[in-house]
């Protein structure tokens, strides 16, 4: 017969593997999935006293016979006490085989979705089987008196039509049966688990402990289910790391205090292409339930792919022949947002099977996430530095002033759409060779409709200018050159990947086994139009003031709101304005397009050759090698060259905008009411519709507003020869096990970077409030660097009697400059009255973080699937990339708003003093933490908790009171988790809560060179299921349930930046199995 289990390794000391612990000698390895579903325990452990196990064909049966127990030469047997609860058959013929002490043959396909019945009390087992299998269509046979068989019902007739044929053929399952125990009468047989929340949790426990180096696991929790919503969401339950939100979702990762860009995210072991400017992986665009696993490596190898000085991470997809037999699960959803209070469907489906005696398996999935959500902001776009603020205006002489850019209030609408599909193709002719071809595909569409209203400051016109103690303008006012405007924006993202893969795994011989891989990743964003940050203005001149002397997170701004009949017009002519809310005040201004398309595209083929050695002198030696082609073009795409965004600035009387076009938009009482000081901004503002106006004024002033390719484009292709050896010892010390792994990674960089220069010829004045850029011919650039780099690595792993694991690491990684630090050329980024000139030049010449790491840990696996366990790491890294900041003229372009008459031309006219920054190497950092985790499981109750904390410490923190300090790591900060779960018989429940300190998330601003901190965050997480057959559950899910804000500020506490509140969400669902 074919045997539908297979056991795991056995541990060092030859002691039989612990009943519900998982091993895997290879954290990369797949591990073999069972298909057996005991609910609570990863391992099921039967007990069996009488002989071995025969091979027993299963025999069909009338329908008469059905739910009926069958004895061939058997005598009665003894009564016993009988404990079973109701559950999925299999789980309890395994369970009615232990207490009976009775061999039992069955076929585990044709049962596994049947429901059996509750057995308690005192029985024969005659007695038992028949009250356990009836109603069920299950017949027992018992044989004997010591084997029993298990036989279903007919499958009655065939289906003779075609489409019936091919369903068969393609849903058709092997019958194989399965005895319990095993053929040698073993009291130990292993399955694995395939469902079940406390079962995936203790197999990542026997991943992590049987690990050579220092990884964490998450484990789907069903057949297309993850714990989370979202992948990053979920791996921020992992010690060390912390993720970034944005509108609501986690999408960028940290780990251990390196920012995104210094993390490697790999699929199956492959590089995975971004939809980013740079090489940051954004986890939004990702679908969970097509992911099995994800593997967070925290140690680096010479086997392993370099980049990630963090951590690398590892994305798993489930494989076909990991399952026996057909598998398929669906679910279907209805999330319900409670800002929008729009509820949205989500699906999913999964479907598996082996063909060719389980030698050929094919697995395909698909799902799609929509939520319409609503976003409730305040931002401010930056903090100007030591502009031409009047002296005369400012309350008290301060060395260093700040000034806000601007103040909006904007309600943000998203119709958010996830979509993933996965292909799966598995060929195991022998046990020789192994075959895979992989295709896995996501696109994640974003349409926003934002409406907002806002004052843009003018540093020159400010007046009654209050500052504090840190130079911050916290209360003035502003009456001339100054305007209230009404947005209708964009933030469009149409984000494409898709990764193909193909590879063979075959063993050469008792001692060579030879791994070879090709795939390719191309990621894609679509914006040709400039939607991605597009913005319609409606407005006029005005007055206003700002005030944020209060202790409140949110500034106010009052004095815009009345009527003012001696306002001027734009010719200087006091027409005065009406109440803000009069659509007859509207004037046209800027009308802008801008964003990027990126097509990154990644191909790679390497090979690993493994020599398994004799244990006296090597367990295995690695030799491989790779060449990775990465080619990135970002294109920037907008209409402000030559000023064609401002073809309609200043708030003129043509062309008239009608009033129509304005309706009146209220945000509500309690818009954004969860944030301090909301009551002093505008909840209530006019709205439009910003594609009729761009097409209204393209119209009126015959010129075209679209979106073209800009100069600040720019091209990456960069190539990377990589070659490695690494060899393991393992040697057994009973009660000690050492696991020694040393190697040599060497990889070669190439780098090729080509772009344009647009030359700047001038700058024009377009209104009181902006300067135009004009330009001249443009340049093309190429440019071209190389490097090499050895990365040394060595890992020593002591196991002490199986409850103690002990851990020492020592390795070189390194993070590649992020690709739009290469980009070569100027990019003009401001240019505004008042000083307000910024620009930035890429370096094509930069050399990659260099980072030295040690690494200390200690587990202590105290009982069965709990431990506890605590972590040191140390990283020194040199060639640290910062951003320099210079003054810089370009070209002898002058500044048309210096001089005697700021709003013209004039031969008293200064040169244009820009603000450059550009990337270089040179700084050293040093960062350490600790990171301390705890598991525990009680005992059968069905309770679990998991919590975990991590803390960090570097020198390269900035200094808020220098401001000259431009060097520090973004990203840094500790974090803190706690799991509570409970699931026991058809019953889960599930508690999460998180949370991060605050970090420098950005030595920028949207419009200032000043740093971007995120103030600290938690939030809590919740889910709940009810099993009510084998086949059907419902669950219930809530997202950030006690509706936590995200606050963004500036270099001290009041400089706001961004507030968002993206409201709980929660989700009723049904999951299907079979």
């Amino acid at each position: 017969m074919t045997q539908a289990r297979q056991k795991l390794p056995q541990n060092h000391n030859n002691n039989s593997v612990r009943t519900n612990m998982p091993v895997a000698n290879n954290p990369n390895n797949s591990l073999i999935m069972l298909p057996f579903k005991p609910k609570a325990l990863t391992v099921a452990l039967c007990m069996v006293s009488f002989g071995a196990s025969h091979t027993v064909i299963a025999q069909p049966v009338l329908p008469h016979q059905q739910a009926e127990v069958i004895t061939q030469n058997t005598s009665p047997l003894s009564a016993i006490d009988f404990s079973i609860p109701a559950q999925s058959a299999d789980e309890a013929i395994i369970a009615f085989a232990n207490q009976a002490e009775l061999t039992v043959v069955f076929p585990f396909n044709k049962v596994r979705h049947v429901f059996a019945n509750e057995v308690s009390g005192n029985y024969t087992p005659q007695e038992a089987i028949k009250k356990l299998l009836a109603g069920t269509g299950l017949s027992a046979h018992i044989v004997d008196n010591t084997r029993i068989k298990i036989v279903p019902a007919s499958d009655g007739d065939e289906n003779n039509h075609l489409l019936g044929r091919l369903f068969n053929a393609i849903t058709a399952q092997d019958d194989s049966l399965v005895t319990v125990p095993d053929e040698q009468g073993s009291y130990d047989i292993e399955y694995i688990e395939v469902r079940g929340l406390r079962a995936r949790v203790a197999q990542s426990v026997g991943i992590k402990r049987n690990a050579n180096v220092i990884i964490d696991t998450i484990q789907s929790v069903d057949m297309g289910k993850f714990p989370d919503q979202n992948l990053a969401e979920a791996l921020q339950r992992v010690s060390g790391v912390s993720i970034d939100r944005a509108e609501g979702e986690g999408q960028l990762v940290t780990v251990r205090g390196f920012g995104p860009e210094f993390n490697r995210v790999l699929l199956n072991g492959r590089p995975m292409a971004t939809d980013k400017l740079g090489r940051e992986f954004s986890f939004d665009t990702l679908a969970s339930e097509i992911v099995s696993s994800v593997t967070v490596h925290k140690q680096s190898q010479a086997t392993m792919q370099s980049g990630g000085i963090g951590a690398t991470i590892d994305v798993h997809t489930a494989k076909p022949l990991s399952f026996k037999g057909m598998r398929a699960a669906g679910s279907i959803k209805m999330q319900y947002d409670t800002n929008s209070q729009q509820y949205a469907p989500s699906t999913s489906a999964m479907f598996s099977n082996t063909y060719l005696n389980n030698s050929f398996g094919i697995l395909a999935s698909f799902t799609q996430h929509k939520r319409q959500a609503r976003l409730e902001e305040a931002q401010i776009d930056g903090w100007l530095v030591n502009t031409n603020v009047p002296e005369s205006e400012l309350s008290d002489d301060v060395s260093t002033l700040y000034v806000p850019r601007n103040y909006d209030q904007r309600v943000r609408f998203d119709d958010r759409t996830r979509t993933g599909s996965a292909l799966v193709l598995q060929y195991r002719p022998n046990n020789k060779l192994e075959l895979t071809a992989d295709y896995l595909g996501s696109t994640f569409d974003v349409e926003t409709s934002a409406t907002s209203m806002g004052h843009w400051f003018t540093s020159s016109n400010l007046e009654d200018v209050t500052v504090d103690k840190n130079g911050t303008a916290v209360a003035f006012s502003q009456n001339s050159g100054h305007a209230t405007d009404f947005h209708a924006r964009t933030f469009n993202r149409s984000s494409t990947l898709r990764s193909f893969g193909f590879a063979a795994n075959y063993i050469a011989s008792d001692s060579v086994i030879v791994d070879a891989d090709l795939s390719y990743s191309m990621a894609n964003v679509d914006d040709n139009n400039g939607e991605g940050n597009s913005l319609s203005l409606i407005g006029y001149l005005n007055r206003s003031s700002f005030d944020h002397r209060q202790s409140n997170i949110l500034p106010a701004i009052s004095g815009f709101e009345q009527a003012n009949p001696r306002q001027v017009n734009a010719l200087g002519e006091p027409v005065g304005v009406s109440h803000y809310l009069d659509p007859a005040n509207g004037r046209s201004h800027v009308m802008l397009r801008r964003g990027w398309s990126i097509d990154d595209d990644i191909g790679q083929a390497k090979i690993n050759v493994s020599v398994l050695g004799d244990e006296n002198w090597f367990s295995k030696i690695d030799v491989g090698g790779a060449l990775t082609q990465r080619e990135k073009a970002n294109e920037r795409r907008d209409n402000e060259a030559d000023a064609r965004h401002c073809s309609f600035c200043g708030y003129f009387d043509a062309p008239d905008i009608p009033d129509s076009f304005q309706t009146i938009f209220d945000a509500g009482d309690d818009f954004l009411g969860s944030i301090s000081g909301h009551e002093n901004i505008p909840h209530q503002w006019l709205r439009h519709d910003g594609d009729t106006l761009f097409r209204y004024l393209e119209n009126a002033g015959d010129v075209s507003l679209a979106a073209e390719t800009r100069g600040s484009s720019f091209a990456v292709k960069e190539t990377v020869y990589a070659g490695y050896i690494q060899t393991a010892i393992e040697k057994d010390y009973a009660p000690w096990f050492i696991d020694v792994h040393a190697g040599l990674r060497a990889e070669y960089t190439d780098v090729k970077v080509s772009g344009v220069d647009e030359q700047l010829s001038a700058l024009v004045i377009l209104d009181q409030t902006e300067l135009g850029q004009e330009f001249g011919a443009s340049v093309n650039i190429d440019k071209s660097s190389s490097y090499t780099n050895l990365l040394p690595s060595v890992s020593v792993k002591a196991s002490w009697l199986d409850s103690w694991v002990f851990r020492a690491a020592y390795n070189h990684s390194i993070t590649r400059p992020t690709l739009e630090q290469m980009a070569p050329g100027v990019t003009y980024t401001t240019t505004r009255q008042g000083g307000d000139l910024r620009a930035r030049i890429g370096n094509a010449q930069l050399l990659p973080f260099e980072a030295k790491n040690i690494d200390l840990a200690i587990e202590h696996y105290y009982q069965e699937n709990s431990y506890i366990s605590a972590g040191y790491f140390r990283k020194t890294v040199d060639n640290f990339i910062v951003n320099e900041s210079s003054t810089q003229t370009f070209n002898n372009v002058t500044d048309p708003s210096t001089g005697t008459d700021p709003n013209a031309v004039d031969d008293a006219d200064a040169l244009a003093q820009f603000s450059v920054i550009s990337p270089s190497n040179g700084e050293s950092a040093t960062v350490e933490g600790v990171e301390v985790a705890v598991q525990h499981l009680f005992g059968e109750s069905g309770w679990g908790i998991q919590a975990n904390a991590s803390f960090v410490d570097s020198n390269a923190e900035l200094d808020t009171a220098n401001i000259r300090s431009t060097f520090a790591l973004t990203g840094l900060s500790g974090a803190k988790n706690m799991v509570l779960f409970y699931e026991k018989n058809a019953l889960q429940w599930r508690v999460a809560w998180n949370q991060r300190e605050g970090f420098l998330q950005s030595l920028n601003q949207t419009q200032s060179t000043e740093p971007t901190f995120v103030s600290p965050y938690k939030q809590w997480d919740m889910s709940l299921s009810y099993q009510f057959s084998p086949r059907v559950s419902v669950f219930f899910e809530g997202i950030n349930i006690t509706n936590e804000t995200v606050h963004k500020r500036g270099r001290f506490s009041n400089h706001l930046l961004l507030v968002q509140d993206a409201g709980a969400r929660y989700a009723l669902g049904v999951n299907i199995t079979y």
